[in-house]
């Protein structure tokens, strides 16, 4: 248990450093304590899911897991019942560890089918959308630790720090990239399991003095504009999630400005950091995601399968040992993405002249028009240039003579569609322009607050 170890040294060297959620606290080595002592609790079990109603206790067995090594399915509360029972009937691991009755307790599930994977995963992670059968990652400790240590080396939190945890541990994301980063580094953490709010995450930040916040550009978008004035707390800032618009990037660099923003990019099959763009080059750069962590190797290919040149979009394809063991109970799907210890990462890329590498969009958005490649964020970024707009999502989607039409919801300043259109024609080439145009008060987006972009 590599995992656990590294983790434990980090709880005893830091021991009065705090986890904290509402009026609940603990020390970093009453957490140790307690996530050895419920380890002996599920000792013996093959895989326990977590559904908790506190991020907090969710925290806290997802350690016991690591300290027992047993395989943790963490479940997104916030998605509902429905979506929480598909995973669990896809997985069926052996024990639910849960605190939906006040207490962290083990209810163990007898009727499991779990089946044990040849390669012992400490993590099972699966696919946040809401549709269709959910998409089990499967991470090793080897590919947990590779990758916090990779993100420990670059992310300059302190002693000093306190990180505020407003996403659920469900995301990979933040359960390496801030939960167990911020232990290793000794930073005091502070939890919110309340949800999206941005109101009430500006007052908790002011409140408990937080100096660290990660968190998607939808929700930076949403803090900011509850600022009337650059806010100077926060020393950290690390985005990702989504494609950074233009437009944001801009406010960050003046209502943050004093912060080091840490733009990154990853994905939960990469355990999940793969890049990021130091601080100090966010300014010059902020459309990138800069250079891949020290032990991922990159390479970009055409649709052959040939690498593109500099500044030639391709196909993204990553390399290292944060790459996940595969997909569970999913061969053949696995088999689709993994290649000779490289994983196909779906996103369209491109390596700009400063040597940095720039995210263009999901390959599967790429809408093809009249032999033009189009990316949905391209026409996003460039309307959000109008003040009108707040929000934009951009698909594509068949007609009937078997051609690609291009869809729009857009939320703004806007009292009819017309004006929609006579902005799309004063800003994009004709072949953006899109065919449908609905009005929308909020666009859709996934519970995780991504935004949906299939079907019309």
């Amino acid at each position: 248990m590599k995992l656990w170890k590294y983790i434990r040294e980090a709880l005893t060297r830091y021991p009065d450093h705090t986890v904290s959620e509402d009026d609940a606290a603990m020390h970093y080595d009453e957490l140790c304590a307690f996530a050895e002592l419920f380890a002996q609790k599920i000792e013996g079990q093959k895989c326990c899911a977590i559904l908790c109603n506190s991020e907090m206790a969710g925290s806290m067995a997802l350690l016991a897991c690591f300290a027992a090594g047993v395989t943790a399915l963490p479940l997104p509360l916030r998605y509902g019942a429905r979506y929480c029972n598909k995973i669990l009937q896809f997985v069926s691991p052996t024990a639910l560890i849960t605190d939906l009755n006040g207490e962290l307790q083990v209810l163990d599930l007898y009727d499991s089918a779990y089946e044990q994977p040849p390669e012992h995963p400490a993590l099972v992670m699966c696919s946040s959308g809401t549709t269709g059968e959910p998409k089990g990652i499967m991470l090793s400790e080897e590919n947990i630790l590779s990758n916090l240590q990779d993100i420990a080396g670059y992310f300059d939190l302190t002693e000093q720090d306190r990180i505020l945890i407003a996403r659920p541990l469900y995301h990979v994301a933040v359960l390496t990239g801030e939960f167990l980063t911020a232990l290793v580094k000794g930073t005091d953490i502070v939890f919110w399991s309340g949800g999206f709010d941005p109101f009430a995450l500006k007052k908790l930040i002011a409140r408990r003095s937080v100096t660290t916040l990660g968190g998607t550009p939808t929700l930076f978008d949403a803090l900011m504009r509850c600022y009337r004035c650059p806010a100077g707390l926060l020393k950290n800032i690390v985005v990702s999630g989504e494609c950074l618009p233009a437009t944001v990037a801009d406010k960050l660099k003046v209502i943050f400005g004093g912060a080091r923003i840490y733009h990154v990019y990853g994905l939960s099959e990469a355990s999940p950091r793969v890049a990021f763009l130091p601080p100090e080059k966010f300014s010059a750069y902020s459309a990138c995601v800069g250079i891949p962590l020290p032990s991922v190797r990159y390479k970009i290919l055409d649709g052959a399968g040939k690498p593109v040149g500099k500044g030639s979009p391709g196909v993204l394809w990553i390399s290292g040992p944060n790459i996940m063991i595969g997909y569970y109970k999913a061969p053949d799907r696995t088999a689709e993405v993994l290649r000779d210890g490289w994983l196909c990462t779906g996103d369209i890329a491109v390596c700009d002249p400063s040597g940095f590498l720039k995210i263009l969009g999901r390959a599967d958005d790429m809408i093809i028009r009249a032999g033009m490649n189009i990316y949905p964020q391209e026409i996003e970024n460039t309307l959000r240039t109008d003040e009108r707009v707040r929000e934009v999502c951009v698909r594509g989607f068949g007609n009937e003579q078997g051609g690609t039409r291009i869809a729009m919801e857009i939320a703004g300043d806007f009292a009819a569609e017309e004006e929609v259109r006579a902005l799309c024609r004063a800003l994009l080439p004709d072949f953006q322009i899109p065919s449908q145009i609905r009005l929308v008060t909020h666009v859709s987006r996934t519970p995780s607050g991504k935004m949906i972009r299939k079907g019309a």
